[in-house]
Parts: structure tokens; sequence; C-alpha cells
């Protein structure tokens, strides 16, 4: 398995959430220890990516969208993968 970057987590968290999912639920899609699901979760949190509802589901915002969009528009981002497969 390929290391991944932090841009490439965060999407995977952020796509995990669009319809809402409780953090044992992204730990498991996104293959995330306790540890780093609570760093990314609480960062995005605190900076709008995700929100936290009544039933602590978790849910990617407007803005978490914008996010993903954004990375996928990078041209740097993809040219990482590109990269990446030339040399396995």
């Amino acid at each position: 398995m390929v290391n991944r970057d932090r841009h490439e987590i965060a999407i995977e968290i952020l796509n995990s959430a669009v319809f809402g999912k409780r953090k044992t639920e992204i730990m498991r899609d996104v293959g995330l220890s306790y540890l780093q699901a609570r760093l990314y979760l609480n960062e995005f949190v605190e900076r709008g990516l995700l929100q936290i509802d009544e039933k602590r589901v978790l849910k990617t915002t407007k803005k978490g969208l914008e996010f993903v969009e954004k990375c996928k528009a990078c041209p740097l981002f993809e040219w990482d993968k590109k990269k990446l497969k030339t040399l396995i």
C-alpha cells in the first residue's frame, strides 16, 4: 500500500461523510486509527469542513465539498499520482 498524503486523507474523509456518518464509520472507511481520526475530524469541524449534528453524525459542509473540488482540480495533486504509477 502506498502512503497517503494529508490531502488524500482529507479528500477521503470528506467524501466518506457526504451523506453523514459517525466517527467509527469514517475511521473504518478511510482506514484511520482513533488518534488520526480525532485529529483530522476535530480540525475539519473547527475549520467548517464538517459539521456534527445532535446525534453525533458528521456531515461534509458546502465548504468541505468546495475544498474537495479544488483539490481535485489542482494539477499538482494529479501529477503526484501519475508519478507514483510510473514508479510502481
